[in-house]
């Protein structure tokens, strides 16, 4: 069986480990939206202009996605392993998870562009704003996670200014393919499987061993642990060059030798070397926390509670910080380069993530219990 019947202690996560987790997703959701907010045109006057925080604190957008993905595959293979041993058990926990932050996303990101356009539409029409005019195919597309399939020419719609969601196509093609070969018969499971992938592209396929290398990593990470020499060394070296690469990634390939790989509104050509090296130094990083972190096991409960908190608004934050940015940069009555402005713009986002989080948090669960309360087969096919 590929799902055990139940969670054993050994596929438990350690309090402290597990909060690390939640600081690392934390972390990486602030990456990206500090690599935008000291962009142009949230804190700079020209297009070829940054903020001078852009160098200290941004930069780190890709970095911050590759790191969702490879984290995405670890807590796919940690839940199906502890608490969803059945395909309608996962189905409902990825269904609300998903949707729980995308519906309050998109209908945040219409009523956002719709007032912006209307009080400042000279901001919008600002390319790094809206990069292409707003359709309802840009929202059907995002909803069903399709928008960067490449079959159809889907590839590169976003829902008004939310350019951001790309990756949740990526991330929802990975859930569901995990979820039909871990659950579905295998008759059924490998040609579902390479249809979805077909339709989905090869950018998607390109980044899918970065979400395996998580899902890997779980499944060996007692394994790699025992075996890790110097974790603490390991863990400071992955850190730095996962901090470091990004500014070093010009001397390397940045046209993957010539082939492309489109993604995200542009399309650009996904630069596939930058991925895998952070990737790999963010898997070393995962294995010598654990292995440093296992024999903690009580926290203070407020800095767990802090900790748990920052955590849960890592997706909300991720979805909707950016239409948030242009509606708040528009609205600024400060200078954009001055530390005020950015003060401004800044604190009004985490404002509205903070509080769009609680309604995130209360959608996820009311979308559980619905889904839960309704009728399900009396057999739920497993992988044997």
């Amino acid at each position: 069986m590929l799902v055990n019947s139940r969670g054993t202690a050994k596929d438990k996560l350690t309090p402290a480990y597990s909060l690390y987790l939640d600081l690392v997703r934390c972390s990486a959701a602030l990456a990206v939206f500090a690599n935008h907010l000291f962009s142009y045109p949230f804190s700079s006057d020209t297009p070829a202009g940054t903020h001078p925080l852009l160098t200290l604190f941004g930069g780190y957008g890709d970095t911050a996605v590759v790191v969702f993905f490879v984290l995405s595959g670890y807590v796919i293979a940690y839940v199906v392993s502890t608490r969803e041993h059945t395909g309608a058990a996962y189905a409902v926990s990825r269904i609300s998870r998903l949707y729980s932050v995308v519906l309050p996303a998109l209908v945040l990101t219409y009523a956002f562009d719709s007032l912006g356009q209307r009080l400042y539409p000279e901001f919008y029409e600002i390319r790094s704003v809206l990069w292409t005019p707003a359709s309802w195919q840009g929202y059907l597309s995002s909803l069903f996670f399709v928008n960067e399939f490449q079959a159809g020419h889907l590839n590169g719609l976003v829902p008004g200014t939310n350019a951001p969601f790309w990756s949740l196509s990526f991330e929802a093609t990975y859930y569901v393919l995990a979820g039909v070969m871990l659950f579905a018969p295998r008759r059924y499971a490998v040609p579902i499987a390479l249809v979805l992938l077909g339709m989905a592209g090869r950018t998607i396929i390109a980044l899918l061993p970065l979400w395996l290398l998580g899902f890997w990593v779980y499944g060996a990470r007692n394994w790699l642990a025992d075996r890790l020499p110097v974790p603490a060394a390991l863990l400071v070296i992955s850190s730095v060059a996962i901090v470091a690469f990004p500014r070093l990634a010009h001397f390397a390939s940045t046209n993957n030798f010539g082939v492309n790989f489109p993604w995200g509104h542009g399309p650009y050509n996904r630069n596939l070397l930058p991925d895998y090296v952070t990737a790999l130094a963010f898997a070393v990083q995962m294995i010598s926390a654990q292995r440093l972190l296992t024999n903690v096991q009580r926290l203070p409960r407020p800095l767990e509670r802090a900790t748990r908190w920052l955590g849960s608004t890592t997706f909300p934050m991720y979805a909707m910080h950016y239409p948030a940015l242009c509606l708040f940069a528009a609205l600024n009555p400060f200078h954009r380069t001055s530390l005020v402005g950015i003060t401004f713009v800044g604190a009004a986002v985490v404002t509205v993530v903070a509080l769009m989080t609680v309604l995130c948090e209360w959608l996820k669960n009311t979308l559980r219990r619905t889904m839960m309360r309704a009728p399900t087969p009396p057999h739920s096919a497993e992988v044997g």
